[in-house]
């Protein structure tokens, strides 16, 4: 998809500097305005979890504070 818009030289000017602090030209930072944008009104779905699964969870997190559990490194073991 291709977005065409029109804005004055003083809009320009004023993103050109915000774009600079983040090392953008205009068009990245516009994209990137859009994404923040669309992320702050995007719901993130939610679901329940069993009540088996809540116990798990609890079980684990409670065994991780008692530094009962090991720190696994992706790809340092084989696999």
């Amino acid at each position: 998809m291709k977005l065409q818009i029109t804005i004055t030289d003083e809009e320009q000017k004023l993103l050109a500097k915000r774009a600079a602090v983040l090392g953008y030209d205009v068009t990245k930072f516009a994209k990137f305005l859009l994404s923040h944008e669309a992320m702050k009104v995007s719901e993130v779905p939610t679901y329940k979890m069993s009540e088996a699964a809540e116990v798990r969870t609890r079980k684990a997190i409670a065994e991780d504070q008692a530094g009962k559990t090991k720190k696994w490194i992706f790809g340092k073991y084989g696999n």
